[in-house]
């Protein structure tokens, strides 16, 4: 008798492993804030490109969600998203260092004073004193450690291709705006590329969890051969902006 409950206890035992499902890999939730040329709701910007070419090969289940630039950055501080294109420096000032990490740079960024084509640069903050500068909304983010000091007035609107049309209507005396988010404008715009406002790297940032080390440890391998490989020049094409691994003291990251 008691060989045979032994053997019903097996076949039961075995019955209910079969007949439990597979737990599913999580699946990684992407946050896609609206940066100029680099992120679009259509899923065919630079950065996006890069991202989706770095996943294939992974098994990776990610899915992604666009929202307007600040309210990308609200989802994901209130873990509506397990990660966020770019806002690495933002998010660790506001959360803590050890609260997000990142992953190897999809591209580098700079801020620069623009002026209408025809006209001089500007080098300084300081030569707009009193005056009125452009900017895009939620770019204050990065810009007003940068403003701070500065007596300027600045009129924050939707699109750098907003800003640029006032600017030519002299609404403003220059725009503020990063390259290469405003490369599509450059024939209509000065700039003295030798006086940069704010150097940066934009990455995918991601929440500190056991779960997403493991995640950006494999991404950011494949990140760093395509770079390597030339496809980040490729897949930017015109919006390609060339950059040496940073230091590892430079930012936050897993891999450099």
């Amino acid at each position: 008798m008691k060989r045979y409950l032994s053997g019903f206890r097996v076949l039961l035992f075995a019955a209910v492993i079969l007949s439990t499902p597979a737990v599913a890999d999580p699946v990684i939730r992407i946050a896609v804030p609206d940066i100029t040329s680099l992120l679009t709701e259509n899923r065919d910007g630079v950065y996006q490109r890069i991202l989706h070419r770095a996943l294939e090969g992974l098994d990776e289940p990610v899915t992604e969600q666009f929202f307007p630039y600040k309210r990308a950055m609200m989802v994901f501080e209130q873990h509506g998203a397990d990660c966020i294109y770019s806002f690495t420096e933002v998010l660790e000032r506001r959360l803590g260092d050890d609260a997000v990490i990142a992953s190897f740079p999809l591209g580098k960024f700079t801020y620069y004073l623009f002026t209408p084509q025809d006209a001089d640069p500007i080098s300084s903050l300081s030569q707009l004193e009193g005056k009125t500068v452009g900017a895009v909304i939620g770019h204050e983010t990065y810009l007003d450690g940068v403003l701070e000091d500065h007596d300027v007035n600045v009129i924050w609107s939707k699109s750098d291709a907003q800003n640029l049309a006032m600017l030519e209507h002299q609404r403003f005396g220059a725009m503020i705006a990063a390259v290469p988010d405003v490369r599509p404008f450059m024939d209509e715009l000065s700039y003295d590329p030798k006086t940069p406002l704010l150097e940066s790297y934009d990455r995918l940032t991601c929440h500190n969890t056991e779960a997403n080390r493991q995640f950006l440890t494999r991404l950011s391998a494949r990140m760093k051969s395509l770079k390597e490989a030339g496809l980040y020049e490729q897949l930017a094409g015109q919006l390609y902006v060339e950059f040496e691994d940073p230091a590892p003291a430079a930012e936050h990251s897993l891999l450099n």
